[in-house]
C-alpha cells in the first residue's frame, strides 16, 4: 500500500514536470491570437485611463497641486509598456515575412501573455482615487515685475549688501508713490530664483503685502500660505501667531513686506524679530520715512526720482522710439513730456504708454500743453492717464486730519517747481487761519512740524536751499486736481502761477467767478480789471507781478469775501481807502510794495489777525490810530521798513496836532498780538518799545542809531532776529541778558547781523544759547571776535570786510587764565559753516588750535594773508571754497595735512558774502521766467533764516537745477 502510493506519487510529479511545460508551451501557441486581441484590448483600456488621468492631473495643476509620486510611476510604466507591445508587434511582423517556425511562433505567443499579465496588473492598479497632491511651498516664488526696473540696480545692490549684513535685521525703503517700491521690492524676491540657497540661506523667502485694508488676520493667513503652513479655520490671531513664530523661528527667513502704512506689531502677527545673526530679516516699503522710525529699521533706503538720462530712457522704451523718432519735432516734444513727469517712473510709464499711438506733433504738443497747465487728466485719448492720481491720492487719503490736508493743498498755489521758504509756508497757513496757536513760537512749530510730516508722507520735498521745500511736478498736479474737484466737496481752485500770463482775458473773468482760491503770483500782469465778481473767493495772492503798478479800486468791491489778500512784491504806490470793504480779511501781505500812504480804511478790517509792511521802503506815514482798531491782530511786521514816524515822542510839543502812528500805539494790541517786527532808528524808541508790558517783539532792526557811541540791551525773551546796520558812530555794543534766578529764561534770538559798524570796537555778548547764524560785515576797527566762544550753537559765521581783523578769536584776551585751556574746545563744537571774506589783515583763525567737530563748509575770499589752515579734528568736512592762488600759496605744518584737505577744495574765484544782509528785489538769475519759477526775490539777511551750503558750496548741482 505504502509503495503504491510512493509509486503515484513519484509517477505524477514526473508527469507534471515533464507535461506541465509542453502544456504551457501549447498554450502559447494555442491561444497566442486570442491573447493577442485581449492584449490590444488592455491597452485601449490602459490608454483611456491614462488620458482619464492625465485630465484629472491638467485640473489639479490649475489648483496648484502637483502629480501624486504613484501616478508618475504608473504612467511611465503605462509609456514602457505601450512602446514594448508596439515592438513586439513590429518584431513579430518582420519575422512573418521572412519565414515561419513554430519556435517564433511559440516566443511570440509567450511574450504577448506576459505583456497582457502585466497590462491588466497595471490596468488595475490605475484605479487611482487622488491623481495630485498640494505642491510644497517652494523657498521662493515668482512674483511678476509690472513695470521695468530703470534705476533699481543700485538700489538693489544695497539691499543685497545689507542682506548680507548680519549687524542688519530690519531694512526699511520708503519714497513716494510711483517711484518703483514695489517694483524693487518684488526684484529683491526674484533676485533668489536665481540664487543657490545656501548663498544667503534664506529658507523661505516671503513677499506679501500689508496695505491699509489688510488687517492683521488677513496678514496672517497669507503668510501662512506662502510658507504652506496650515491654520485651523477661525483659530483666533494670538492662536496663528502663536503658531506662526514656533514655525519661523526655526526657520532662516526673509520677509519682504510691502506697502507698510503704519507702525506693525511683528509678534503680534508671528513674525519672530528679525535678527541678523540667525539669518532672519524684514525688508518693507512704505511711503514714510516715520514707518521706517517707527518698526526700528537698522538700515533706510530712500527711493527718489529718476535722473534725467534714466527718466528719458524709460520714456522712450514705453512710447516707442520708433514714434518718438519718426519727426524731429515730435522728438524735441517728447523730451519736454518726459521732463514734466519729474523723473516719476509711474507718470513715465503711464503716459509714455499713453503716447505712443500718437503719430503727430500736434498730438504731442496738445498733450504738452496739458501737462504744463497741471491738467494731464484732460488729455484726449489717452486711457487711464488718471489713474496717476488716483494711485497718489492715496497717500492725501491717509493725512491725519483735514487741517493737514488743506495745508498741502496750499503748496500747490505757488509755481511749478517753485522753491518755498518754509517760514513763508507756515505764515500762509497762519495768515489762512490752517493754525491754532497761543504763541508766534506755537504757530511756527506747528508749522515745521506739518511740513516734516508732509515730507515724510513724500508729499513735499527739500527744496534748492535746507530752509526751503517744493512740491513735485506731478504731485503738485494731483493737488490741483483735488481741489478743482468740487464732486469732493472742495470749493473751486485756480492756480494760474508762473505761467507768464500777462493780462486777464474776459475769458478769465468768467473762470474765476465759481473760484474760492485764486492764485496769479510770479506772472507779468501788467493790468488788472475793474471788477471780477467773485463772491465765493478766500484767497488771492498777486505777489511777484513786478508790471502791475494799480489796483483799481472797483476790483477790490468785487472780491468782498476775501480773507487773504496778498500783494508781495507788487509794485503799486497806493492802496485805495476801498481795502475797507473787505470786512472779511484776516491776512494782508503788502512787502515791498512801493505804498506811501497806509489807507485809514485799513483800520476797518476788524477781523484782521495778520499784517505784513515789512520792507516797505517807500511808507511814509501810517495814520494815528489806524493801528489800534485792529484788535484781533496777532502778528504785525514793519520789519525793514524804512517809516519812522513812530519815532515822534509823546512828550513834545505838537503831539495832540501829531497824526502819524506812535509807537506807544502797540500797548492796544498787546492783548492779541503774538509777534511784532520793527525797525527802530532812535535809542528812546527802543526803550519806549521794550517799556510795553507784553510786547511779542520777534524782529528788530537797529538802524542809523547816530550819535550813540555805546549800547547796551537787554533783549526780551521772544526776539528771534535782531539786525545792527549803518550805526556809524556805534563803538560798543553789548547784549547783557543774563539770568537772575534759576529758571529765567534767555531770549529765543537764533539770527544776528552786524553791518556797516565803521566804528564799532568791541562786540559783548553773553547766555545766547539759542544763536544759530552769525554775520558780522564792514567792521574795520574789530581786532576779534572771541565772543563767539560764548555761543555754543553756532552753526553759521559769516564775516566780510573787517580790515583790523587779524585774528579770528583770541583766547588770552578773551578767556580767564584758570580755565584758558578748558573753554576754547566746545567753543566751535556745533559750527557748520564758516565763511571768510575781505579780510585783508587775517592771519589766522585762533592763536591755539582748535577742533571743528561739525564744520562741513569753509568758504574763503580775499584773505591774502591767511597763510594756514590752523583747523583741528574735522570730522564732517565736506566743502572748501576758495581762489586757487590762495590755496596754492598757503602753508602746512607737514604733507600729510595738505594731502588730507585737497580733497575737498574747490577752486571758485566767486564769494558770496558781500552783499548788504537786507532784502531787495535782485533776481539771483538773468532768465526772469527761472527766477519767477524757482523762488522769490533773495533775502540777504539774517531775516532769510536760512544757510547756504547748496547755493554756496554746490553750485553745480544748484545751477543744473
Amino acid at each position: 500500500m505504502a509503495v503504491g502510493m510512493l509509486i503515484n506519487f513519484v509517477t505524477s510529479t514526473l508527469a507534471s514536470h515533464l507535461w506541465n511545460p509542453v502544456i504551457t508551451r501549447m498554450r502559447y501557441l494555442l491561444e497566442k491570437e486570442e491573447n493577442i486581441g485581449k492584449l490590444d484590448s488592455t491597452i485601449k483600456n490602459l490608454e483611456a485611463r491614462k488620458q482619464e488621468i492625465q485630465i484629472r492631473l491638467m485640473n489639479s495643476e490649475r489648483k496648484q497641486e502637483t502629480c501624486n509620486p504613484e501616478v508618475v510611476e504608473w504612467l511611465e510604466k503605462v509609456a514602457a509598456i505601450e512602446s514594448e507591445v508596439v515592438e513586439m508587434k513590429h518584431g513579430q511582423r518582420k519575422r512573418r515575412a521572412h519565414s515561419f517556425s513554430y519556435w517564433s511562433d511559440y516566443e511570440t505567443g509567450m511574450q504577448v501573455a506576459k505583456k497582457l499579465k502585466e497590462a491588466e496588473r497595471l490596468h488595475e492598479k490605475g484605479s487611482f482615487k487622488q491623481v495630485s497632491i498640494e505642491i510644497p511651498p517652494c523657498f521662493v516664488q515668482e512674483m511678476p515685475t509690472v513695470h521695468p526696473t530703470q534705476g533699481t540696480d543700485c538700489n538693489l545692490s544695497r539691499v543685497l549688501q545689507y542682506l548680507k549684513d548680519d549687524r542688519v535685521g530690519i531694512i526699511g525703503l520708503w519714497g513716494m508713490g510711483g517711484v518703483g517700491k514695489t517694483t524693487l521690492l518684488r526684484k529683491i524676491n526674484n533676485h533668489f530664483l536665481d540664487v543657490i540657497e545656501e548663498a544667503y540661506g534664506y529658507d523661505p523667502v516671503i513677499y506679501a503685502v500689508a496695505s491699509k485694508v489688510c488687517g492683521i488676520g488677513q496678514l496672517q493667513a497669507d503668510i501662512s500660505e506662502k510658507i504652506g503652513l496650515f491654520q485651523k479655520p477661525g483659530s483666533s490671531i494670538e492662536t496663528r501667531a502663536s503658531i506662526m513664530l514656533s514655525f519661523l523661528r526655526r526657520k532662516k527667513f526673509l520677509l519682504l513686506l510691502d506697502d507698510l502704512w503704519n507702525y506693525l506689531d511683528l509678534a503680534e502677527v508671528g513674525i519672530p524679530y528679525p535678527n541678523g545673526l540667525n539669518k532672519q530679516k524684514v525688508v518693507l516699503a512704505t511711503r514714510y520715512e516715520s514707518v521706517c522710525g517707527h518698526m526700528e529699521a537698522h538700515s533706510v533706503v530712500f527711493l527718489e526720482c529718476l535722473d534725467t538720462e534714466k527718466a528719458w530712457n524709460l520714456f522712450k522704451e514705453k512710447a516707442k522710439e520708433g514714434v518718438i523718432n519718426s519727426d524731429p519735432r515730435i522728438e524735441k516734444l517728447a523730451y519736454e513730456v518726459a521732463e514734466e513727469c519729474g523723473g516719476l517712473p509711474l507718470a513715465l510709464v503711464t503716459v509714455g504708454r499713453a503716447m505712443s499711438t500718437k503719430k503727430t506733433c500736434h498730438e504731442w504738443a496738445l498733450a504738452l500743453s496739458f501737462l504744463k497747465k497741471s491738467r494731464i487728466h484732460e488729455i484726449p485719448n489717452m486711457g487711464n492717464v488718471s489713474n496717476i492720481y488716483a494711485r497718489l491720492k492715496i497717500s492725501y487719503d491717509y493725512l491725519q486730519n483735514k487741517q493737514i490736508k488743506e495745508c498741502f493743498l496750499c503748496c500747490s498755489l505757488w509755481p511749478e517747481d517753485y522753491s518755498i521758504r518754509k517760514f513763508e509756508l507756515i505764515e500762509c497757513w497762519m495768515g489762512m487761519g490752517l493754525i491754532e496757536y497761543d504763541t508766534v513760537e506755537e504757530a511756527y512749530n506747528k508749522g515745521y512740524s506739518i511740513i516734516e510730516y508732509l515730507k515724510n508722507a513724500c508729499l513735499l520735498e527739500t527744496g534748492y536751499l535746507e530752509d526751503e521745500v517744493r512740491v513735485h511736478d506731478i504731485i503738485r498736479d494731483m493737488s490741483l486736481w483735488i481741489s478743482s474737484d468740487c464732486t469732493e466737496g472742495h470749493m473751486k481752485c485756480i492756480v494760474q502761477a508762473g505761467v507768464g500770463l500777462h493780462n486777464i482775458s474776459d475769458r478769465d473773468i468768467e473762470t474765476f467767478r465759481s473760484a474760492s482760491k485764486i492764485s496769479l503770483m510770479c506772472n507779468y500782469i501788467t493790468q488788472f480789471p475793474q471788477a471780477m465778481n467773485c463772491p465765493n473767493l478766500q484767497f488771492l495772492s498777486l505777489q511777484q507781478n513786478f508790471w502791475l503798478k494799480v489796483i483799481p479800486p472797483s476790483f477790490l468791491k468785487s472780491i468782498l469775501s476775501v480773507t487773504y489778500l496778498d500783494f508781495s512784491w507788487v509794485p503799486i504806490k497806493e492802496l485805495p481807502e476801498e481795502i475797507g470793504t473787505l470786512v472779511e480779511l484776516q491776512c494782508l501781505k503788502l512787502v515791498q510794495t512801493h505804498i506811501k500812504l497806509l489807507p485809514r480804511a485799513i483800520g476797518k478790517l476788524r477781523k484782521l489777525r495778520f499784517l505784513d509792511l515789512s520792507y516797505m521802503d517807500f511808507l511814509e506815514k501810517i495814520p494815528y490810530g489806524v493801528l489800534t482798531n485792529l484788535s484781533m491782530l496777532k502778528v504785525l511786521n514793519l520789519y525793514g521798513s524804512m517809516y519812522a514816524g513812530h519815532e515822534a515822542d509823546l512828550d513834545s510839543g505838537n503831539h495832540m496836532d501829531y497824526d502819524e502812528f506812535r509807537i506807544e500805539e502797540l500797548s492796544f494790541l498787546t492783548r492779541e498780538l503774538k509777534s511784532l517786527g520793527i525797525t527802530i532808528k532812535k535809542v528812546t524808541t527802543l526803550q519806549r518799545l521794550f517799556d510795553i508790558p507784553g510786547i511779542h517783539l520777534r524782529y528788530l532792526g537797529l538802524y542809523e542809531l547816530n550819535g550813540e557811541r555805546s549800547l547796551k540791551i537787554t533783549l526780551p525773551e521772544s526776539i528771534f532776529v535782531l539786525n545792527v546796520m549803518g550805526c556809524f558812530d556805534l563803538k560798543d555794543f553789548s547784549i547783557t541778558n543774563k539770568p537772575q534766578c534759576y529758571g529765567e529764561r534767555l531770549p529765543r534770538m537764533e539770527f544776528l547781523t552786524f553791518w556797516d559798524l565803521p566804528g564799532l570796537e568791541k562786540i559783548s555778548m553773553d547766555h545766547l544759547q539759542n544763536l544759530r547764524v552769525l554775520t558780522v560785515g564792514r567792521t574795520n576797527r574789530l581786532v576779534d571776535l572771541s565772543c563767539i566762544l560764548n555761543l555754543p550753537y553756532l552753526e553759521h559765521l559769516n564775516v566780510s570786510c573787517c580790515d583790523n581783523m587779524r585774528q579770528l578769536v583770541d583766547i588770552h584776551n578773551a578767556i580767564k587764565p584758570e580755565v584758558r585751556y578748558e573753554i576754547p574746545m566746545h567753543g566751535f563744537r556745533q559750527l557748520k559753516i564758516l565763511q571768510l571774506n575781505s579780510l585783508q589783515s587775517l592771519e589766522k583763525i585762533c592763536n591755539s588750535k582748535l577742533d571743528f567737530p561739525s564744520l562741513e563748509y569753509i568758504d574763503v575770499f580775499a584773505c591774502l594773508k591767511m597763510k594756514k589752515l590752523s583747523f583741528g579734528k574735522m570730522a564732517e568736512l565736506k566743502r572748501i571754497r576758495g581762489e586757487k592762488t590762495w590755496w596754492d600759496n598757503l602753508e602746512w605744518d607737514n604733507e600729510s595735512s595738505s594731502l588730507s584737505l585737497f580733497p575737498f577744495f574747490k577752486a571758485s574765484e566767486t564769494c558770496s558774502a558781500s552783499l548788504r544782509p537786507e532784502l531787495d528785489t535782485t533776481v539771483i538769475s538773468s532768465s526772469p521766467k527761472a527766477f519767477f519759477t524757482k523762488r522769490q526775490p533773495i533775502l540777504n539777511s539774517s531775516v532769510r533764516f536760512t544757510s547756504y551750503p547748496h547755493a554756496i558750496f554746490e553750485t553745480e548741482e544748484f545751477e543744473g537745477r
